[in-house]
């Protein structure tokens, strides 16, 4: 059962009418959010991180498949790397995330880099809730600009409102069919994407059926972001699909989620989770473990 938070002591306080704001919205920018010290330390983190796990890929942006053009994308971060981890399980953002869903308990869902490379192509529309089977918990994902971001270099950009249409159909981002036009679903009423230009230190917050997308890279330098998705800690799995981190608990349809690869974030634990035994695949969505 989904409660209003109470907790008063978030460190980051959001007012009524912010959290009002992205539920009209289905997005929601909060600025500073980050201290110039954090960026200047975790940007260097997810750096190393991101160049570790693709250091042997030196295909162009050309040679790549339509979905790796949208982003070179790396999961679980915070699994691999214990400064990441003080960012992926940041207190402030968790707390943040706590009181936009409106519950008392927030788990991990996932982290992720995704960074758009020059010459990236546009992040095909979507939302991101339909790609897992955990029914329709409170989702919230936060997008985290390691520097500002623009249009020209790979804003995101939200259809207001469009997660009051709830569960449309499944886009294959990663075009290995022709993924779905949800922009033209009936649902949205026409409503058209707008774009989000932020400075680094702010969050963007969507909800999890919030249609987005995001802009293809036309500067000379890599778009830096990292993201971790938070999601209500009594969810429950709905269906049995291949779900990585769901698989790798050995979690059951109707058990709920659980486990040391989607920790507790809020309320703030006495420590930092351990990571799991089993990590993913080094980049790419992990379907598998890296020792399969």
């Amino acid at each position: 059962m989904v409660v209003t938070a109470l907790n008063t002591d978030f460190p980051i306080r959001l007012s009524e009418e912010m959290i009002a704001s992205y539920e009209l919205s289905g997005y929601l920018v909060t600025p500073g959010a980050l201290s110039q010290e954090e960026i200047e330390r975790y940007g260097p983190a997810v750096d190393a991180e991101v160049g570790a796990r693709t250091q042997k890929d030196k295909r162009s942006v050309a040679e790549k498949s339509l979905y790796e053009q949208s982003f070179i994308q790396c999961m679980r971060l915070w699994e691999t790397s214990e400064e990441i981890r003080l960012l992926s399980c940041h207190s402030g953002l968790a707390g943040i995330a706590a009181q936009l869903m409106r519950v008392e308990s927030v788990r991990m869902w996932q982290d992720q880099a995704l960074y758009k490379e020059p010459g990236g192509r546009e992040t095909t529309p979507h939302h991101d809730q339909t790609f897992w089977p955990i029914g329709d918990e409170p989702l919230v994902s936060a997008w985290i600009p390691f520097q500002d971001v623009t249009i020209e270099n790979g804003a995101m950009a939200y259809v207001p409102g469009s997660h009051k249409a709830g569960r449309l159909k499944v886009v294959d981002i990663t075009h290995s069919t022709d993924p779905y036009e949800i922009l033209n679903d009936s649902a949205l009423g026409g409503r058209k994407p707008e774009y989000v230009e932020v400075r680094a230190g702010s969050v963007i917050w969507h909800h999890g059926l919030t249609v987005h997308q995001a802009a293809s890279n036309k500067s000379q330098e890599v778009r830096r972001v990292f993201t971790v998705v938070y999601i209500y800690s009594g969810a429950r799995r709905i269906k049995s699909w291949p779900t990585f981190p769901l698989d790798r608990e050995h979690i059951e349809v109707g058990e709920q989620i659980r486990g040391d690869g989607m920790p507790v974030l809020w309320p703030p634990q006495d420590q930092l989770p351990d990571a799991p035994n089993i990590v993913g695949e080094a980049t790419g969505p992990q379907f598998r473990t890296q020792a399969d």
